[in-house]
């Protein structure tokens, strides 16, 4: 949904300030852990797979960001439009 895509809530963004460094990054893998459940669930999002993408790389964790962009591939590889704007993004994170 919209909602969805648009990210954290200023309430969310205000709790994580407050928030230790450990506490905060436990929320931010559950996040991104919640993200990619809902790309296995529909993979016809672009922007998500590119977020999902981006968040690995700034989490460290360059294997998890390829694998994400071969099931973003897959996903999408039935519509060119949505595989070129995919494969552009990419670029962009060094993917």
């Amino acid at each position: 949904t919209q909602a969805e895509a648009t990210g954290p809530t200023r309430q969310q963004v205000a709790a994580a300030g407050a928030m230790s460094e450990t506490d905060r990054t436990a929320m931010i893998r559950g996040m991104v852990e919640g993200l990619a459940a809902r790309l296995k669930d529909n993979g016809r999002d672009v922007q998500g797979w590119l977020r999902l993408a981006r968040a690995y790389m700034v989490l460290s964790e360059p294997d998890k960001a390829r694998a994400a962009r071969d099931d973003a591939r897959k996903a999408l590889a039935a519509d060119d439009v949505q595989l070129r704007q995919l494969n552009d993004g990419l670029k962009e994170l060094g993917l």
